[in-house]
C-alpha cells in the first residue's frame, strides 16, 4: 500500500515544491513597539504571538514591573478568551496606556482583564489595558504604547 502511494505521489508531481521555498526570516516574524515612559521614548523588538509583558520584560523597560506575569493560566486568556477555568492576572501593575488608533482594533479586554484593571489605585482611561493580556500580532508593527506612573508605588 505505501509503495502505491509513493508511485502515485512521484508519478504526479506532489512530491515537487510548486515553487521556492523560503524558511521564514527573523524580521518576518518580529514587530517594533514604541514605547513613552517617564518622559523617555524607547523602540523595542517584540516577536509576534507573545506577549506585551514579555517583550517589555526582556528589554528591561523600567516602572512596568508585571509581578503575577498574567497570573495563571496566562496563556488560555491569550489563546482562548473563552476560557472559563483561569484566574487570570491578578496585581495589575503591568498597568499601560494604548495609543489610537490600536486601542480600537485590539479585542475587547477579558473581564478578568476589566476587574484588575477597575479595582487598581491609578486612573482608568479608555485606553488602560494590562501589557499582560495583549498577545501581539503582525497589525500591531509601530504601536504605541505609554506606561503611566503610580504615584502610590515605588519607581521600579
Amino acid at each position: 500500500m505505501l509503495q502505491r502511494i509513493v508511485r502515485y505521489c512521484f508519478a504526479h508531481g506532489s512530491h515537487k515544491p510548486s515553487g521556492p521555498i523560503f524558511a521564514p526570516s527573523v524580521q518576518d516574524k518580529m514587530i517594533y513597539i514604541n514605547v513613552y515612559n517617564d518622559g523617555e521614548f524607547e523602540r523595542i523588538p517584540a516577536y509576534i504571538g507573545e506577549s506585551l509583558l514579555s517583550a517589555l520584560r526582556r528589554f528591561k523597560v523600567t516602572n512596568i514591573p508585571g509581578d503575577c506575569e498574567g497570573g495563571e493560566q496566562l496563556d488560555s486568556i491569550l489563546e482562548n478568551p473563552v476560557q472559563t477555568n483561569t484566574f487570570g492576572p491578578s496585581c495589575g501593575s503591568c498597568h499601560i496606556l494604548i495609543s489610537s488608533p490600536w486601542i480600537d482594533k485590539i479585542r475587547d479586554p477579558f473581564y478578568l482583564e476589566e476587574l484588575v484593571i477597575n479595582r487598581q489605585d491609578y486612573a482608568v482611561a479608555k485606553h488602560s489595558r494590562l501589557a499582560c493580556a495583549i498577545k501581539l500580532e503582525k497589525w500591531m508593527d509601530e504601536m504605541e504604547v505609554s506606561i503611566p506612573i503610580n504615584e502610590n508605588s515605588e519607581n521600579m
